[in-house]
């Protein structure tokens, strides 16, 4: 039999250099969908199950296999241009290996019982596990420049990095026992190409596209961008086109595709970020119950700095942001967990130094001195602080800009009644100037009411003046000294009206404020000088009992 299949081969020199024996394979993938797994080979003159096996199977004890799986019945006379399926996993493959390109956080690289950091660079071969932390995401990178980056809180094991002998084509098989991985796989070229990934409850396999993986360790979500995908398990199979998405467990089938919710609108978003963490409202999209946002420091987006998921319309940072350029992409969440297209933009973080501590006045309180002073909290290294004051939250109409030294400053004039906003930036020797604290509103109150002129009779003296809006109490003081720095009288009312019993005769100074409800008493109205008649009669009544007794 040896004899018989020696003298079916063609001679050794007629079959060509390696390279033209690839005329003769297709990719069977492009004709029987993404999940096949057979060449199409392309009978030549001279072939015949013996040669073909020794030219690309693994042993030659392929050839009956490959006989019975096209049945052919007449070995030695094939005719050219037929058409022959070989499984790929019968076929010579040699080893390849995959490359790290980008690293973030916390990665572990495992092989047996050796652990160790993943860094940019490395290699990894089938058989690597990786483990990534709660801040950890990387990208690998494939021969055919396909890439696939992982996800935070992920565990992947590289199951196949491997070529074809036959047609030097990829295969990529990985096993995703938790969390998430986004590919972009280049089109497979060449007969054999393909690349799948397993999760406990379904197989995506592809050969050339831009799709979404994720698993909790059960359950499996997958979402394509791009391209085409097909997901099977043991309970049937979902293709998955573009702008489309599905789940599946292990003991159901995937379902049918599902539309991908719409990329939310980021066009109110500002370039530059000048807090961290951030949480910025953005447009509700329709049948969406979360978001995701994921800041890169690169726009190729290799590693993610940040991933942040929200259940109100809202794109989030986290608070170890470094200060730079970054891009930025969110995504809708539908209520079955498939996230939607992406939206993204470029966003600059520009949040250090920090701004001092704003102190007083407080947050929506009252300012009711007459030189209103403000503090904030020092910083170590400040250069300069930076005050501003407007009377309105956008600060479009500044008041007052000062660069400062010392963290206070008290105002060299009074501010009229109302609503007034103030913010502290501070330069630092290290960082440089950083922006501006959230604004800090508070209110300046009424000040109190003039008094009219008082009414005085033989005991009493009654002031009257016109009611504040919005005032339930009023305090008045009497003093004999214009600075009002011990005065006399300090006396309460609730009515825009005051008896008082009649001071001595003599210059006296009034003085009025009033208190709103839940505030505390406004500043002072502009004081009034009254003049007290002497009470010439009481007196002599008084001297009356002693002129008598003489």
């Amino acid at each position: 039999m040896q004899a018989n299949r020696d003298n079916a081969l063609p001679p050794a020199h007629g079959r060509g250099p390696f390279g033209a024996t690839l005329l003769g394979l297709v990719a069977a993938a492009c004709a029987q969908g993404a999940l096949a797994q057979d060449f199409i080979y392309v009978v030549r003159p001279g072939d015949n199950p013996w040669n073909i096996t020794e030219r690309y199977l693994k042993s030659i004890d392929y050839w009956p296999r490959i006989q019975d799986y096209n049945r052919i019945l007449e070995p030695t006379a094939i005719q050219p241009g037929t058409l022959l399926r070989i499984p790929v996993g019968w076929m010579r493959a040699r080893q390849d290996t995959a490359r790290v390109i980008d690293v973030h956080g916390s990665v572990e690289h495992r092989r047996g019982s050796t652990v160790e950091p993943v860094v940019a660079g490395m290699e990894l071969t089938a058989g690597a596990t990786i483990h990534s932390g709660d801040d950890g995401s990387l990208t690998i990178e494939f021969a055919d420049g396909s890439r696939s980056r992982v996800g935070n809180n992920a565990e992947l094991r590289v199951g196949q990095v491997q070529r074809l002998n036959a047609s030097g084509a990829q295969q990529v098989g990985i096993e995703l026992k938790r969390g998430q991985i986004e590919s972009v796989v280049t089109p497979a070229r060449k007969a054999g190409g393909r690349y799948t990934i397993e999760t406990p409850a379904a197989v995506a396999a592809v050969r050339g596209t831009d799709f979404r993986v994720r698993t909790d360790g059960t359950a499996m979500l997958a979402e394509t961008l791009e391209g085409e995908i097909a997901l099977r398990n043991r309970r049937g199979e979902t293709r998955l086109r573009a702008g489309t998405g599905t789940q599946a467990t292990p003991s159901t089938a995937p379902a049918p595709a599902q539309r991908l919710l719409s990329a939310p609108a980021l066009d109110a978003l500002p370039e530059r970020i000048e807090r961290v963490p951030f949480s910025i409202d953005i447009a509700d999209v329709p049948g969406a119950t979360g978001y995701r946002t994921q800041i890169a420091p690169s726009a190729a987006f290799t590693v993610v700095a940040s991933d942040r998921v929200s259940a109100a319309p809202a794109v989030r940072g986290e608070a170890h942001l470094p200060d730079g350029e970054y891009m930025m992409r969110v995504r809708a969440i539908d209520a079955r967990g498939l996230e939607g297209i992406d939206a993204e933009r470029s966003i600059i973080i520009d949040a250090r130094p920090e701004p001092p501590f704003p102190s007083q006045p407080a947050p929506d309180g009252f300012a009711t001195e007459e030189r209103i002073g403000f503090t904030w909290g020092g910083i170590a290294d400040a250069l300069q602080y930076h005050f501003e004051l407007a009377g309105d939250p956008g600060f479009e109409h500044l008041l007052q800009r000062e660069d400062l030294v010392e963290p206070h400053f008290v105002l060299a004039h009074a501010l009229e009644a109302g609503d007034y906003f103030w913010r502290v930036a501070v330069t630092t020797a290290s960082e440089g100037r950083g922006p501006f604290s959230d604004p800090q509103r508070f209110r300046r109150p009424q000040p109190g009411p003039t008094p009219e002129a008082p009414e005085i009779d033989g005991e009493h003296l009654q002031l009257r003046w016109r009611a504040s809006d919005g005032a339930e109490r009023y305090e008045v003081q009497v003093s004999s000294d214009a600075s009002f720095s011990a005065p006399e009288y300090t006396l309460e009312t609730e009515r825009a009206e005051l008896v008082m019993p009649r001071p001595p005769g003599g210059t006296w100074h009034v003085r009025i404020r009033s208190q709103e409800a839940a505030a505390p008493m406004g500043p002072w109205g502009t004081p009034q000088q009254l003049e007290v008649p002497h009470n010439h009669w009481r007196a002599l009544l008084i001297l009356l009992p002693l002129l008598l007794a003489l």
